[in-house]
């Protein structure tokens, strides 16, 4: 089960980071078609099986696919480095992945678990943990289901450990803002 951690109160404000990728225009679009195309540029064996299984599972649940899609932000090229770095302080971990996610109003991104292109190279270093921030304000209908808790209109700036950094998770924006999360995968520091 996911653990409160704790929250960004006083340490990060969040609302220029939103108003970033409000703005944004050059943030990664992610399709099903474009997830597709890159693992099966880059991905092979256990990799590659791993992002056609979930797509398998969307297709066998009856999604449309065309229907799915979400923007990824990066820190550094989309908003400002020192986000990531204050928020690895404040969970004392390496990063190693970390993004901010946007789902559009009416758009959801189904069930499934982050298949991470480097996880071989990067347990070879150590454990592998992941965090996940509300960053928004609490908007009606903006949902991230994980493992099997539900969690909506969480205070912005609360922090949420992933009891294993491959948890099952969906996300969804039901109401009329777009969701924004801010997700960092990393190794904690000893």
């Amino acid at each position: 089960m996911p653990k409160y951690f704790g929250t960004t109160e006083g340490i990060i404000d969040w609302n220029p980071v939103v108003q970033a990728c409000e703005q944004c225009t050059t943030g990664d679009k992610n399709t099903v078609t474009s997830v597709v195309d890159r693992s099966e540029a880059e991905a092979e064996g256990p990799l590659l099986e791993s992002y056609r299984g979930i797509i398998n599972t969307w297709q066998n649940a009856g999604y449309s696919l065309e229907e799915i899609y979400w923007h990824d932000y990066y820190p550094g090229e989309h908003f400002d480095i020192e986000i990531q770095n204050k928020f690895a302080k404040i969970i004392n971990a390496e990063p190693l992945r970390v993004f901010v996610s946007e789902v559009d109003p009416g758009r959801n991104v189904p069930y499934h678990w982050d298949v991470e292109d480097k996880e071989d190279e990067w347990l070879k270093l150590g454990e592998l943990k992941r965090w996940v921030c509300f960053m928004d304000k609490p908007r009606w209908g903006n949902i991230l289901i994980l493992e099997d808790e539900c969690f909506h209109n969480n205070p912005q700036g609360e922090i949420w450990e992933w009891d294993n950094y491959r948890s099952y998770h969906a996300g969804t924006s039901m109401g009329i803002h777009k969701q924004y999360m801010f997700h960092f995968l990393g190794r904690p520091n000893k």
